[in-house]
């Protein structure tokens, strides 16, 4: 005789067991389309945030400034790659509730016609962008700011105050009257090294120079960063590996441009508007191009002299 009672408990057990792998299948399923949707949402936002940039860029003006706000926090990595010209493959990956709380970042977006200064991972809902451009001696792109954190330029030179000012920059605070007046979560710049500081910045400019802060370096978790002109900012809103890539990125640009330039001087020799400069932009060109960050202060000094003698020609080469 068949037991009904054992009957009925196996069809119970089985009916649980049977729901119960259609409800882990239908989550499964849900993660799966919740991750690759992830994936594919923060890659689209990895390439707006390049688009965002474009008017960003500093272009005829001393600088912009603006903000990219995200719903939920995101990181946004900057992977550089300074072989020739270069490039840097920024990403993102945004914080979920659905699945894993992080998961591996969406597609990159490879930049090459733009120098973003950031640490290598930046972390936030809010990102502050700005840009600065960037001359050795003439212009030779616009540099891209971009960061998390928030800043309290200590005493900082009338010039550098007036900047951050008139730009409107939120995410830095100007003080002073030394760290009175700065934020419990702002990473401390001091200017001329002193007072107790996160980053420190020495200038180090002495002729043809708004101020002394017009070349120098930088020191920041334990690295010392030179900088010449705009650079200064660079140096204080990324971390080395971004710094050091772009730097040769950079500087690979500056021979590109400055052969261009060579050419142009050697076409207006044989048009009858004699110009000397052809030899040293030639030199120039070649320094340039090998340069590094440890080199950029007695770059900075060649391109002084060569804007010197340019202006001294009567047919100008820029």
């Amino acid at each position: 005789m068949i037991n009904k009672k054992a009957e009925f408990n196996f069809a119970l057990l089985f009916a649980i067991i049977l729901g119960a792998a259609i409800l882990i299948l239908a989550i499964y399923g849900v993660m799966k389309i919740s991750n690759t949707q992830r994936y594919t949402t923060d890659s689209e936002i990895a390439k707006k945030i390049t688009i965002i940039t474009d008017p960003l860029q500093a272009g005829f003006s001393e600088g912009k400034f603006g903000k990219i706000t995200f719903n939920q926090e995101t990181k946004i990595n900057n992977i550089c790659f300074d072989g020739g010209i270069g490039r840097q493959d920024i990403s993102v990956s945004t914080k979920s509730g659905v699945g894993d709380e992080w998961q591996n970042p969406g597609a990159a977006t490879s930049i090459y016609n733009k120098y973003i200064f950031s640490d290598e991972q930046e972390n936030g809902k809010e990102f502050y962008v700005f840009s600065k451009p960037f001359y050795l001696p003439y212009k030779i792109t616009d540099l891209i700011f971009l960061t998390s954190k928030n800043y309290c330029f200590i005493e900082p030179p009338t010039e550098i105050e007036d900047e951050i000012i008139s730009l409107a920059i939120t995410n830095v605070q100007v003080s002073t009257k030394g760290s009175v007046n700065c934020s419990s979560d702002a990473l401390k710049v001091c200017f001329g090294g002193v007072g107790d500081c996160d980053i420190k910045i020495y200038g180090s400019c002495v002729n043809d120079c708004e101020t002394a802060f017009d070349q120098g370096y930088v020191e920041k978790d334990g690295d010392k960063l030179e900088f010449i002109g705009n650079l200064m900012y660079a140096a204080v809103f990324s971390d080395k590996y971004v710094y050091d890539c772009n730097i040769k990125r950079l500087m690979y640009r500056t021979g590109k441009i400055t052969e261009v330039l060579a050419g142009k001087a050697d076409l207006m020799n044989s048009r009858g508007c004699n110009t000397n400069l052809w030899p040293d932009l030639v030199l120039y060109s070649s320094l340039a191009s090998s340069a590094s960050q440890a080199d950029l202060v007695d770059l900075n000094n060649v391109a002084k002299d060569l804007d010197r003698k340019n202006n001294l020609e009567l047919c100008r080469v820029w």
